[in-house]
C-alpha cells in the first residue's frame, strides 16, 4: 500500500507509489492524510476523498472511509487529526500488460472549528501499476467484458454431461457402498411382487432428487449472497463432516445388527415398515447423495462447472439430471424388476456380505476423519473418536433395550436416555479447536511442494514446467488418482526427467484463492489437473480421472 500525508496543504508521498498487479484484480491504495490543528475535512463525498482518471482498463473503485470519525449538530460526520482513507483500484481483465502510470487525486475542504470553510483544493500525484496476465487466464478484447451468453446447444451439451456423469458417479469409491448395500435389500425384496419393487426403486431415486433439489437450492441461496461455493463444499465444514462419520458409523452398527430403528411401543407398525422399506428406500437414497458429492466422476466436473455460473433455472437442471443419472439404474430395475432375477438368490451369503459392507463403511468412516485432522488438527479428532465410543454406547442401549421384550415405558427410557448421551456428548467433546499443524499427514514432502500462485511464476521464470494438481482429503478419485498414478514410482521419474516442479493445492478447508482457480478452469471442485509449460499461454488440462498414460502423453506433448 501506499501513503499520502496532507502537511500544509501539500500532499507527500511518504511510503512506496508502486503496485504489482494481476489483470482481474483490485488493489488498495492507502492514503494516510494529517489535518492540521484547528481544522477538519466533512464526510461529504462531493468535497473529501479521492479519485483516479480513468485510463484503459484501470478505473476507480469505492472510496473507503474510516470508521471514526465525530458527528456534528448539523447531522454530517467530521474527520480531524490523522485518518487514512482507501482507494479500490480496477484492473480489467484486457487491460495492457507492463508498467502503467496511473494518476490519483486527492481532494479536500478544510474547515475551522467555527463552521467557516477554506476553498476546495486538489492534488494529484503520480501512482505506478505493474500489470501481469493472470496464470492460464485466456487473451479477451474490451467486447468481452460482459458475462457470454450460452447457446441453446451449448446448454443440452451440459445438460447431457451431467446426466452421464450421474451415471458414472454410480462407479466412483464413494458411491459404490451404498449402491451395494441398496442392491442387497433389492435382493431381499426379489421374492416380493414387481409392484414393490418397482415403488422401492422409485423412492430410492426420489431421494436421490429431493437431495440434489435441495442442495440445489442451499448452492443457489449461497452463490447469491456473493458467497464461493464449489461441489463437495459442505465437506469443508467440519461439523457436516463430523456428522457424516457419526452417520456412516451408527449404518455400520446396523449392519452388524448392534440395534435396529424400533419406535418404543410401536412395535408392529415397525415390522409394517421393515416389510415394505418404503421409507428405508427413501433415505438410502439421500444417504447415496451425502456420499457422492466428494466424488467428481468425469463430465460430471465440466457439467458442474458450467452449473455454478449460470442462474438458478439451470443450476436446478443440471443437479436434477446429475440425480436422475445417479438413480438411473435403479429406475431401470424399477421398469424392469426381472433383472433382478439375474443376482445371486438369498442365502447365509448375504449375511456375511452385509457384515463386509458394515466394515467397508467403517473405513469411509476413518476416511472423513483424517479430513477432520486436516481441517481441525489432531485433537480435535481424538475427542470426536471419544464421541464415536459414546454414540456407539448409546446405540448399543437403544438396540439392546427399546424391542418388545420390554416395557413401553422402560423402552421410552431407554430411548430419551440414549439421546441425552448423544446430544450431551457432543456438547462436552466436539468443541472446536482449528488445526495448528502446517502438514499433519505429510502432504508435502521434497517431491510435491505447497502451491501458491507465486510458486507457479517462479518456476515459469525459471524456465521449469509446473504441474498443479488440486486436491482435497475428503475426494475420493483425487486420493485413486494419486495412489495409482501420481505417486508411483514411474510417474514421479518421469516428472523429475523433464525437470517438472510439482505444486499441490489442498482443498480440504476453504481457500479463495483455489476456488478462482476452479472457477478460471470451469470447474466446481476438486480433482483439477494443470501442466503449465515454459513461454505456451495456457496450461495443459488433464482429465478428472488419470491413467500413466495421459499423464506421460501431456508430458511428451510439451
Amino acid at each position: 500500500m501506499m501513503s499520502v500525508t496532507l502537511i500544509s496543504n501539500e500532499l507527500i508521498v511518504i511510503d512506496n507509489d508502486y503496485f504489482t498487479v494481476f489483470t482481474g484484480e483490485t488493489v488498495e491504495v492507502e492514503i494516510t492524510i494529517n489535518i492540521p490543528t484547528g481544522y477538519y475535512a466533512a464526510h461529504q463525498e462531493d468535497f473529501f476523498g479521492v479519485d483516479i482518471v480513468d485510463d484503459d482498463g484501470i478505473s476507480a473503485g469505492r472510496t473507503i472511509y474510516p470508521e471514526e470519525s465525530i458527528e456534528t449538530e448539523y447531522g454530517y460526520v467530521k474527520y480531524a487529526g490523522t485518518i487514512t482513507l482507501l482507494k479500490e483500484v480496477h484492473v480489467a481483465a484486457n487491460a495492457k500488460h507492463g508498467i502503467r502510470e496511473i494518476e490519483l487525486i486527492v481532494f479536500y475542504q478544510l474547515c475551522l472549528e467555527d463552521g467557516t470553510c477554506l476553498i476546495p483544493e486538489e492534488e494529484p500525484f503520480p501512482i505506478y501499476l505493474e500489470i501481469i496476465q493472470s496464470i492460464g487466464q485466456p487473451q479477451t478484447s474490451s467486447s468481452e467484458n460482459a458475462v457470454p451468453r450460452k447457446s441453446s446447444n451449448q446448454v443440452l451439451f451440459y445438460l447431457c454431461f451431467a446426466f452421464i456423469g450421474g451415471i458414472i458417479l454410480n462407479l466412483m469409491p464413494c458411491v459404490l457402498p451404498i449402491l451395494s448395500i441398496r442392491a442387497f435389500n433389492i435382493i431381499e425384496q426379489s421374492e416380493n411382487s414387481n409392484r414393490n419393487i418397482l415403488i422401492n426403486s422409485l423412492l430410492y431415486v426420489a431421494g436421490i432428487l429431493v437431495s440434489f433439489l435441495i442442495l440445489a437450492t442451499v448452492i443457489t441461496i449461497i452463490k447469491l449472497s456473493g458467497e464461493m461455493v464449489g461441489w463437495g463444499f459442505q465437506f469443508q465444514n467440519p461439523s457436516f463432516v463430523v456428522f457424516l462419520v457419526s452417520l456412516m458409523f451408527v449404518f455400520s452398527l446396523s449392519l452388524f445388527d448392534i440395534f435396529s430403528i424400533q419406535v418404543p411401543g410401536l412395535s408392529s407398525a415397525t415390522k409394517a415398515s421393515k416389510k415394505s422399506g418404503y421409507w428405508g428406500s427413501f433415505l438410502m437414497g439421500i444417504f447415496c447423495v451425502l456420499l457422492a458429492t466428494p466424488c467428481t466422476a468425469p463430465f460430471l466436473g465440466a457439467a458442474l462447472g458450467f452449473a455454478f455460473t449460470q442462474t438458478p433455472l439451470i443450476i436446478f437442471s443440471i443437479f436434477s439430471l446429475v440425480g436422475l443419472g445417479l438413480g438411473f439404474p435403479f429406475i431401470i430395475i424399477g421398469i424392469f424388476p426381472d433383472a433382478v432375477r439375474v443376482l445371486p438368490k438369498p442365502g447365509e451369503w448375504m449375511n456375511v456380505f452385509k457384515e463386509i459392507l458394515g466394515f467397508l463403511l467403517l473405513a469411509f468412516a476413518i476416511k472423513m476423519i483424517q479430513v477432520l485432522l486436516v481441517q481441525m488438527g489432531g485433537l480435535y479428532v481424538i475427542n470426536v473418536l471419544y464421541y464415536m465410543l459414546i454414540l456407539g454406547f448409546a446405540v448399543w442401549l437403544y438396540g439392546r433395550f427399546v424391542t418388545p421384550l420390554y416395557p413401553k415405558t422402560t423402552q421410552w427410557i431407554i430411548a430419551m436416555l440414549a439421546l441425552l448421551f448423544i446430544i450431551f456428548g457432543a456438547m462436552f467433546t466436539l468443541k472446536a479447536q482449528p488445526s495448528s499443524e502446517i502438514d499433519p499427514i505429510g502432504r508435502y514432502d521434497d517431491f510435491w511442494h505447497k502451491f501458491s500462485e507465486d510458486a507457479v511464476l517462479e518456476g515459469l521464470a525459471q524456465g521449469r514446467p509446473v504441474f498443479v494438481d488440486f486436491t482435497a482429503e475428503y475426494c475420493m478419485v483425487c486420493k485413486t488418482n494419486e495412489a495409482t498414478v501420481l505417486n508411483t514410482s514411474d510417474i514421479r521419474q518421469a516428472f523429475a526427467d523433464h525437470d517438472v516442479l510439482m505444486l499441490k493445492g489442498d482443498y480440504t478447508r476453504k481457500d479463495p484463492v483455489i476456488h478462482q482457480w476452479l472457477e478460471r478452469y470451469n470447474r466446481a471442485g476438486v480433482p483439477l489437473y494443470l501442466l503449465f509449460v515454459p513461454e505456451h499461454e495456457t496450461p495443459i488440462q488433464l482429465p478428472e480421472v488419470l491413467t500413466k498414460t495421459i499423464v506421460l502423453n501431456a508430458l511428451r506433448s510439451m
